[in-house]
This record gives C-alpha cells, sequence and structure tokens, in this order.
C-alpha cells in the first residue's frame, strides 16, 4: 500500500473512532496505559536502557527497584514516562515548539552519574557527533556551531505548517507530513551529546498528538527496518516515501488499537499470549510445581503486572479525594530494602562460579531468603469533607506454600477476594476484572460511610 493510501485509511479509522463519540474514561486510560508502557519500553530500549517490559511496567507504577538495573536506566524510564503521559493528556491544536521546550525534554530524560556528562543534559552539543549505519560507513551530523541556527530553521518551518493545519488552510500539509519531516530533520541535527533518537520521538510524537493522531513506537522486531531507511536517506539520499509508509504503518497499527478498544476487543493479546507460553513451556520441561526461587520470582512478576497494576489503576482513581497516598511493598513484613552498591570494583572469586544471579524482589535477595509473603499496602490519607481522619488501607498479598500461593485482598481489613492456585495455574481475567469492580465499589461504600 503507497504512502497516501495508508494516510487515507488512517483518517478513515479515525473517522470511524469519532463515529463513537466521545471515549469513556476507562477506555482512555486503557489506551493511554498501552501507549505508555509501548513507548516507554520501545524508545529507551532502543538506546540501550537494559530494563524489560515487566520491569518498565513496574517503574510506571512508582517502583525504583528494579532487580540489579543500573540506577540510570531506572531513572531515565521515570523521566521519560513523565514527559510522555503528559504529552498523551495534551488537547488538540494545544501546542508550540520551541527550542526551550526541547531542552526541558531532554533534560527530564536523560541521567548520568558522571558530573561532567550531567553537564551536557539539556544543553545543545558542545562537540561533533556522527554514526557508523549498518554498512559500516561513517555519517557526520550536523557541526555544533550550526545547532541553533539549523533547529531554529526547523522550528519556524514546523510551527508555520501546525499553524496552517489548525487554521485549515486550503494548502496545509498533512498533519503525518509535517511530524515525519520533523523527524528526519532533527536526527540530520542531532542537537545533544546523546538521547537525540529519544528526542526526536517524543517530539514527532508530540506534533501527532497535537493534531489528532496518536503516537507510533517501533518493535524490536521492526528496528533492523527503521534504522536501515534513515541511513540510507541520510548517507545516499535515499527516498524519503519509503520511510514515510513506513511509519506511518506504525501510526495506522496505533490508530486501529484505538479503535478496537472502542469495540471492547482485547489490546494486551501479546502479553497474554506471552504468560501462556511461559506457564506451558514450564509445563512441558517437567518443573516441579513447588515453592522454589525460581516458582517464586516468575509467580510474582506475573502477579504484579497482571493483578496488582490493574488495582492500582483502580486505586489511584480515588487519589483526588485524599490528601496523601503512598504504597509501601513488604517482603516477610519487612519493608522494601533499597541496596547500595561500591563505587569501588571488588574481587569476587566466584563470579565464574555455578552460583545463582542475585535476584531480588522489593530488595530481597530470593536465593539468600526464605520468601513467604509480599505485600502491597497502600495508604490513603486526608479524605475532603470527612468526620474524622481515618485512614484507608488497600492491602494485596501474595504468599507462598508449598504447593501452591495464595493471593488476599482486603480493605480497611474487610477481606473481598482470597484465592489460591497450583504454582502453573493463574487467575483468568474475568476474574481479576471481578476483583477489580468489588474492589471500587468497597473503597466507594468506606468513603460514603465516613462523609454521611
Amino acid at each position: 500500500m503507497s504512502y497516501k493510501n495508508i494516510k487515507d485509511t488512517i483518517d478513515a479509522i479515525k473517522a470511524k473512532v469519532a463515529d463513537f463519540g466521545e471515549l469513556t474514561i476507562e477506555q482512555k486510560k486503557k489506551i493511554n496505559y498501552k501507549f505508555r508502557l509501548e513507548w516507554n519500553f520501545n524508545s529507551n530500549s532502543m538506546e540501550g536502557n537494559t530494563l524489560t517490559i515487566e520491569e518498565t511496567r513496574s517503574v510506571m507504577v512508582g517502583n525504583l527497584t528494579v532487580n540489579d538495573k543500573p540506577l540510570k536506566d531506572v531513572l531515565e524510564m521515570q523521566g521519560h514516562d513523565k514527559v510522555i503521559s503528559k504529552i498523551l493528556k495534551i488537547g488538540k491544536g494545544d501546542l508550540r515548539l520551541s527550542e526551550k521546550r526541547i531542552c526541558e525534554i531532554h533534560s527530564a530524560i536523560m541521567h548520568e552519574d558522571d558530573e561532567t556528562q550531567n553537564d551536557k543534559i539539556g544543553k545543545w552539543k558542545q562537540e561533533a557527533n556522527m554514526i557508523y549505519n549498518h554498512k559500516g560507513e561513517r555519517y557526520d551530523f550536523v557541526a555544533p556551531e550550526e545547532v541553533p541556527d539549523k533547529i531554529h530553521t526547523l522550528l519556524n518551518k514546523t510551527n508555520a505548517s501546525i499553524d496552517a493545519i489548525n487554521s485549515n488552510k486550503k494548502n496545509a500539509p498533512h498533519p503525518i507530513d509535517v511530524a515525519l519531516e520533523f523527524h528526519l530533520e532533527y536526527l540530520n541535527i542531532h542537537p545533544f551529546y546523546d538521547g537525540n533518537g529519544r528526542t526526536a520521538r517524543i517530539l514527532t510524537n508530540l506534533i501527532l498528538i497535537s493534531l489528532g493522531y496518536n503516537p507510533f513506537w517501533i518493535n524490536e522486531k521492526d528496528r533492523a527496518i527503521y534504522y536501515n531507511y534513515i541511513s540510507d536517506i541520510q548517507g545516499y539520499g535515499g527516498s524519503k516515501e519509503l520511510f514515510f509508509e513506513y511509519c506511518a504503518g506504525l501510526i495506522e497499527r496505533s490508530e486501529q488499537l484505538v479503535l478496537k478498544a472502542i469495540q471492547d476487543i482485547d489490546i494486551e493479546e501479546e502479553d497474554d499470549l506471552h504468560k501462556e507460553i511461559s506457564l506451558l513451556k514450564r509445563q512441558l520441561e517437567g518443573e516441579k510445581f513447588t515453592k522454589s526461587p525460581k516458582n517464586i520470582y516468575d509467580i510474582f512478576q506475573l502477579i504484579n503486572k497482571d493483578v496488582w497494576q490493574p488495582l492500582s489503576i483502580v486505586i489511584n482513581q480515588f487519589d483526588d479525594l485524599f490528601s496523601e497516598s503512598k504504597t509501601k511493598n513488604l517482603v516477610n513484613r519487612q519493608s522494601e530494602i533499597y541496596p547500595t552498591k561500591s563505587i569501588l570494583p571488588i574481587f569476587n572469586p566466584f563470579e565464574k562460579s555455578t552460583k545463582p544471579k542475585e535476584i531480588t524482589i522489593f530488595g530481597h535477595e530470593i536465593y539468600e531468603n526464605d520468601i513467604y509473603k509480599i505485600e502491597w499496602n497502600h495508604l490513603k490519607y486526608g479524605l475532603k469533607k470527612a468526620k474524622n481522619n481515618t485512614i484507608y488501607e488497600i492491602n494485596f498479598s501474595l504468599s507462598f506454600e508449598t504447593t501452591s500461593y495464595n493471593l488476599k485482598l482486603s480493605v480497611n481489613h474487610l477481606e473481598i477476594w482470597k484465592t489460591n492456585f497450583a504454582y502453573n495455574e493463574f487467575p483468568h481475567k474475568e476474574e481479576i476484572e471481578n476483583v477489580k469492580k468489588d474492589l471500587g465499589k468497597n473503597i466507594i461504600k468506606s468513603i460514603k460511610n465516613d462523609i454521611q
């Protein structure tokens, strides 16, 4: 399909979505969460960030203790999520690109442990930068002294196009053309010492969102195609049309996702498939379904992602009614441990041994501790117009027995869900959805009792 035809398809999908009317709050949250997750994980992993998609989910809900991953990676993911969360909330037509805004975005998503490197964040590059493309050939980006003028020219051109679109001018370009032209020119300038790919994708999606379109991301299987198109354009004057066609296909995927969500079609199919394959693999490998460090960790990962995080979305909806909210994680009834690491290299005689790799749950090493209980304890304070200063406590726990694990959920110590599963089993999506509804109803009931 040609680039023009893909754009026409995208606009047709947008028209279908518009026919459904205003999206519900629940639909918006589901769609935005999917966009945040895919955008956070894929854009950062393209730049060498080591966080897995499960760890990305964990950072998105506020957990900064990610198993033995560099603090730099965690902080950059956190900053990236904050930036795109704000972008996803902007309204159509609510955009004016500026040099200040670009530098602020770069400052928010970058983190360096080295003071010298840290001083470069949010500032135009002072040294020349280059890459070796997929053919092993060197390509030099715009020289440092040219960056201010080049960025200024690019912003003037882009803002003029955005103004023309918002004013419904007859000769206004298509919004996707504007976003993708910006993407290529910005990458050619490469205005910062590092983080140019991430800022390019953020700014491109910012343009798309402000003009009424949805953001796109580049999956791992698509990255080689993306980089090859760009290097061909930069190095050999390759066809922009092919690159635009490729990116438009990714935007179409995002628009289709919105349509699916409105039609109540599951948009988490890939994640669910991954989970089922993981459990099936364990069965086929003949793994014993008894309590073990590996089973504890695997079950924790699944429960944290597929049960706690959906529950936390329900809980967070009540934040505006309270003055303060916080979540505390406990292992064996002990608070989360924040491990500290020496800045000095230490000789480790066991480095090449068969000793299991250190793996932690909320800072507790699974091979050194008999983990029998994990808790997510959420507290809310200061209910508006309440008769007293009641503390609202939502407690979700995961307990491990010899051949099974137990799940328990309570609101203000009133139990609303209790169930147990074998280590090769997992709660069905329908059950989780019902628990979410019960949780919301119980929180509302408690609040009503305190304000009457």
